[in-house]
């Protein structure tokens, strides 16, 4: 699994607008990576598209030093620039909806979903809960709301390492913090 160093310098290249596998990329070139970068990709469009900022941990490194790796646009024999043909709009790859049966699962393998649950304290007291769901090819962040499990970007911050106000938690106090709340049908 990419660790947060390399979560981020994906976010920085799909920023510059390089594509997987840019030879400029310091991005190791494995599945693994290349599922995350499709992932993240995904989610920063998703960001883009809402009106919203992505913000990119660490500031912006100076991407200078690969500009000798940059493709050259084609010439003329005078050495005139020609231009380009225009390339198609980045469009995400659609996925069909998760089945049902995989959201039940608990453990992490071939096809399945892994849960990591997180609360936003205060005084001991849990004010939020939170869940990343973690498949194959898929990352969700979610939040509890009174009708479930709903979509939101709060806890980027904390995969990354930018906020401290998140703690990871069990499932059990997970689950229990739902029952408190009359809402313990949504955590398995």
């Amino acid at each position: 699994m990419p660790d947060s160093d390399e979560l981020a310098r994906m976010m920085i290249e799909i920023s510059a607008g390089w594509e997987w596998g840019d030879p400029r990329s310091e991005v190791l070139q494995t599945p693994e990576h290349e599922a995350k970068w499709k992932i993240i990709a995904r989610q920063m469009k998703e960001i883009a598209d809402k009106g919203g900022i992505v913000d990119i941990p660490s500031g912006f490194p100076d991407l200078t030093g690969h500009r000798e790796k940059w493709p050259q646009p084609p010439r003329d024999a005078d050495g005139a620039v020609r231009p380009e043909p225009k390339k198609p709009a980045f469009k995400p790859p659609s996925s069909p909806p998760e089945p049902e049966e995989a959201k039940t699962t608990s453990k992490a393998g071939s096809g399945q979903i892994e849960r990591t649950y997180l609360a936003k304290r205060s005084g001991g007291e849990i004010l939020a809960l939170y869940m990343i769901e973690e498949g194959p090819d898929t990352l969700s962040d979610r939040v509890l709301h009174a009708s479930g499990w709903e979509p939101t970007s709060t806890i980027a911050d904390w995969r990354f390492g930018e906020r401290s106000d998140i703690d990871q938690i069990s499932r059990s106090v997970a689950k229990k913090t739902a029952e408190d709340w009359g809402m313990g049908q949504f955590v398995d």
